[in-house]
């Protein structure tokens, strides 16, 4: 029997910058990251190989890869100045995550 639950809304609605907001998702990658290894360690006891591949096949080398990006993207900013410089946030948006005003 399959239990559905409501998905809440974050705790914060106030994401001050942009660094804040990219240091909540982190916490939230890893947060998911930690879900599916605990859902694939019960398929492991449960003796569920299917569950283990589909898993590993499509999940938990993505939330790695989502993980390392996030705090590349957190060390960049916070190297360039982040929280203090806006300027810093600016650039970073417009060469790391390729927006432009054009």
């Amino acid at each position: 029997r399959i239990f559905l639950q409501d998905i809440k809304k974050p705790d914060r609605d106030d994401w001050e910058n942009g660094l804040t907001a990219m240091e909540c998702a982190l916490c939230l990658e890893r947060s998911v990251s930690q879900s599916l290894l605990e859902l694939h360690k019960l398929a492991t006891e449960k003796n569920d190989p299917h569950l283990c591949d589909f898993i590993e096949t499509h999940y938990l080398n993505e939330q790695v890869e989502a993980i390392k990006e996030l705090g590349d993207h957190i060390t960049n900013l916070r190297k360039m100045g982040a929280p203090g410089s806006g300027m810093a946030e600016y650039l970073f948006d417009k060469h790391t995550l390729g927006h432009s005003e054009s």
